[in-house]
């Protein structure tokens, strides 16, 4: 019962995007959170 439309990691094309758009989300929310945090710090003590 193999089924042509799975690749090696067994997530169907329709699946592996819908994960990759998630994991994308929490990569974007992740950068943001330490941009900001990073913003915070250099503005309560500079390191250069």
């Amino acid at each position: 019962m193999a089924d042509n439309n799975l690749s090696f990691t067994g997530l169907t094309d329709e699946q592996a995007q819908e994960l990759h758009g998630v994991y994308m989300s929490g990569l974007w929310l992740f950068a943001a959170v330490a941009v900001v945090a990073h913003l915070a710090t250099f503005i309560w003590r500079p390191w250069f």
